[in-house]
């Protein structure tokens, strides 16, 4: 009897815990020619190049997909999602978070915003870099902030670096002491200068 209570109660646990799983499953199907994701039907997918990424993530030749909507902007040749990330992904262009974009500039014919806020950039003059990265004739912008760069000799590196005549930043950090004549990336974070070398934007010992 004893034996017959625990398998029932231990049957019992792993209905329970099946059930939970599927009840919190995000699942794409292709039926009949059409995609859905749950039950609702997604009449812009294309089956026949339609792929499941996981995490709730999709896409076919024209879009990428997130739990089941279009991503906008994005595209879908170069889409890769982040090795051990389940929110964040790039593609060719910009990089992001839960499916918004977060090298968020918008520029009209009088003003310069950075998400939904006005940043102090001129608009004839403004271009973004990537990676967060900004300026106009006059400042450099890190994610809507002004940085303490030259905008004539700023540009992009690689791997979060970036640099002007003078400094060193790593994601928007000036790195003190770092020699941006001699400075260079090296690959996977690391970077050196003529006297030292950098991990993350950190010197190394």
């Amino acid at each position: 009897m004893k034996q017959i209570a625990f398998s029932l109660k231990s049957l019992l646990v792993i209905g329970l815990v099946g059930w939970s799983m599927s009840s919190f499953a995000q699942s794409y199907r292709i039926d009949r020619g059409r995609v859905y994701f749950e039950r609702e039907s997604m009449p812009y997918a294309d089956a026949r190049t339609f792929v499941d990424l996981g995490c709730g993530y999709a896409k076919d030749c024209d879009n990428v997909y997130l739990d089941g909507r279009v991503l906008e902007y994005v595209d879908p040749a170069s889409f890769r999602l982040k090795p051990h990330s389940k929110s964040h992904f790039r593609d060719h262009y910009d990089s992001y978070d839960h499916g918004r974009r977060y090298d968020d500039y918008y520029k009209s014919d009088r003003n310069v915003y950075y998400g939904d806020k006005k940043i102090d950039a001129s608009p004839n003059s403004f271009k973004e870099i990537g990676e967060g990265y900004a300026k106009d004739a006059f400042n450099v912008f890190y994610h809507g902030r002004k940085i303490d760069a030259s905008a004539g000799s700023f540009k992009l590196l690689e791997g979060g670096y970036a640099k002007d005549a003078f400094d060193v930043f790593y994601y928007g950090k000036k790195i003190e002491g770092a020699s941006a004549g001699t400075f260079k990336y090296t690959g996977d974070g690391y970077a050196k200068d003529a006297f030292n070398d950098y991990y993350r934007g950190r010197k190394l010992e």
